[in-house]
């Protein structure tokens, strides 16, 4: 007992009055990235051991004055020398945190006040039963001895350079992955919520797009899980130098799919040609980086090269989609959006790792919530061109089905909406006309005034018949100067009052052709479904045969046609 009191005091006389270099962690409480209480020394050659380390003379060691050691890609190691205290008079079992998950090389020294010397190695070079506990990032428990230990950390890794180290209390760590394992939840559950939802829609629609972009979203998910340490914690426990590998190829892959998904999505083999032969290219490109780096540059190379990919095929992309959307495809906004926020959060995360910018928790995520932002406008950019395809679709069938000069039904619409009616009339015994009429002596007014007169007849009795008829009802132009008016709950008498208030305003209707004025007339027939007849066809042909009735009895008027019987 009197000698750990000795050595506490012997402790607070070494803060008040030794020569400190650097502050005193007290481990009474947790404290997360501690890099400012840290001084840092760079070994160049990555072979110095821990006895030369603490020869040097102390001078070498710079402070780190930051709360997170960053550098940009090096074969350098670096040393850290920081000093905790125990104020207890019994030894405090701490957790030792490191971040990010992709460290190569973590070996933590800790020197006890009674000289003793414990030393532990982790990184994701070694097997994931080196951690303390089972957890994504590299993690190491310890028991500091009371008094005053020296620590001394060793870091070396072939990915970007970012140290973030914390020491904390085993519970009050774990209960603070409570909040962290929902948050990674919501975002992994949402990204394959995602990619299960479009994959349905690629199964029931077969466009390509939908495929190719599940397969975007199956390899950022699997980027962005062996970065943050997921596939080394479930998949390759056992395999570190698949887990290294795993890295930087996910980042190769996940930049084809990008640019595959960009050039289908973007419709760049139709539209833009050349477009799309530098993207293929690009392709291509990636693909042979990716290989010939990883035969004869190694793991170093083939990382650096990954990451370059990974910035220069977002700003390829960013252009290509500004130049399409300027050129009119309403599809590529979205697109262009979620392009710029990956960008964005690339260059800020590319700069923070080589400390072109300060650390922060945001500036070194910002490729994350910038993919994140991504991927979600990308579903809506997906949404958005599905939409336009639909009303494209509907638009070509509109067309499909209107007679282009006078804007009625053409025969194509009359078979299937006719066949409908019918059907219907028959469900519910209803009541259904039909009116055909014809304009009188069409051929002379070709003859006499042109074709083009003829069209603005033809167009202005369809206005008539428009403006007559109901919401309800269909006018149909048949061919030629053959109209036909389609009369869903509607009697004889009903229809005859239709027709001759059409056949009044044409024969009102005054034309003008070449400083000559004149008038037209039409001739009607109608008939009722009489509740025996079973096709609208033999409607129809009652209402032709009241048409030529009229036109041999002088035509410019009115009939009905019953089955059994004249009106």
């Amino acid at each position: 007992m009197q000698k750990t009191i000795f050595l506490v005091l012997f402790s607070y006389l070494s803060l008040l009055y030794g020569d400190v270099q650097s502050k005193v962690l007290d481990l009474s409480n947790s404290h997360y990235e501690i890099g400012e209480l840290m001084l840092e020394y760079e070994d160049t050659t990555a072979n110095m051991t821990l006895s030369e380390i603490r020869h040097l003379p102390s001078e070498v060691f710079t402070p780190l004055n930051k709360p997170v050691a960053s550098h940009p890609f090096t074969n350098a190691a670096f040393w850290y020398k920081f000093r905790v205290i125990n104020n207890e008079n019994r030894p405090l079992s701490r957790l030792i945190i490191f971040e990010p998950a992709w460290l190569d090389s973590v070996n933590f020294t800790v020197i006890s006040s009674q000289g003793e010397v414990k030393t532990y190695q982790g990184g994701d070079m070694y097997p994931y039963s080196k951690r303390a506990i089972d957890y994504y990032l590299i993690n190491f428990e310890h028991s500091f001895e009371p008094g005053i230990s020296t620590v001394y950390l060793q870091v070396k890794t072939r990915d970007p350079f970012i140290v973030a180290l914390s020491i904390m209390d085993k519970v009050a760590f774990l209960a603070k992955q409570i909040d962290a394992a929902t948050y990674i939840g919501l975002v992994y559950g949402g990204i394959i919520a995602m990619l299960f939802y479009n994959l349905f829609l690629y199964l029931g629609t077969k466009a390509r797009y939908y495929a190719y972009y599940v397969l975007f979203l199956g390899a950022f998910f699997g980027m962005n899980a062996s970065y943050n340490g997921y596939t080394f914690m479930y998949l390759f426990p056992n395999s570190p130098s698949v887990q290294n590998w795993t890295q930087s190829t996910s980042i190769y892959f996940y930049v084809v799919t990008v640019l595959i998904f960009a050039s289908s999505f973007l419709n760049l083999f139709k539209y833009h040609h050349t477009l799309y032969n530098i993207t293929k290219f690009l392709i291509f490109g990636v693909i042979g980086v990716a290989v010939l780096s990883a035969m004869f540059g190694g793991y170093y190379y083939h990382v650096i090269l990954a990451f370059i990919s990974i910035l220069l095929i977002s700003i390829y992309l960013f252009i290509i989609a500004l130049y399409i959307l300027l050129k009119g495809n309403r599809s590529a906004r979205f697109f262009l959006l979620g392009t710029a926020s990956g960008l964005i959060g690339a260059f800020i995360t590319a700069l923070t790792v080589m400390s072109y910018i300060p650390y922060t928790y945001l500036t070194y995520k910002a490729i994350d919530l910038g993919m994140y932002v991504d991927v979600v406008l990308l579903s809506m950019a997906l949404a958005d061109r599905m939409k336009m395809t639909q009303e494209k679709r509907v638009i070509a069938e509109k067309e499909a089905k209107t007679d282009i000069l006078t804007g009625l039904y053409n025969r194509r619409a009359y078979y299937e909406i006719s066949h409908k009616e019918f059907q219907r009339l028959l469900r519910h015994n209803r009541c259904l006309s039909v009116i055909m009429f014809d304009i009188d002596h069409f051929k002379e007014i070709n003859d006499s005034y042109g074709h083009g007169a003829g069209d603005n007849v033809l167009k202005c009795v369809a206005k008539i018949v428009k403006d007559v008829i109901r919401e309800y009802d269909y006018a149909f132009r048949m061919g030629g100067d053959e109209f036909l008016v389609l009369l869903p709950e509607t009697n004889e008498q009903q229809a005859l009052f239709l027709a001759e208030r059409i056949r009044k305003r044409v024969a009102n209707k005054k034309f003008i052709e070449k400083d000559d004025k004149f008038f037209i007339t039409a001739s009607f027939g109608i008939s009722q479904y009489n509740h025996i007849e079973r096709s609208i066809e033999t409607i129809v042909k009652r209402a032709d045969k009241a048409l030529y009735e009229v036109k041999e009895c002088g035509r410019n008027s009115v009939k009905v046609l019953y089955r059994f019987h004249r009106v």
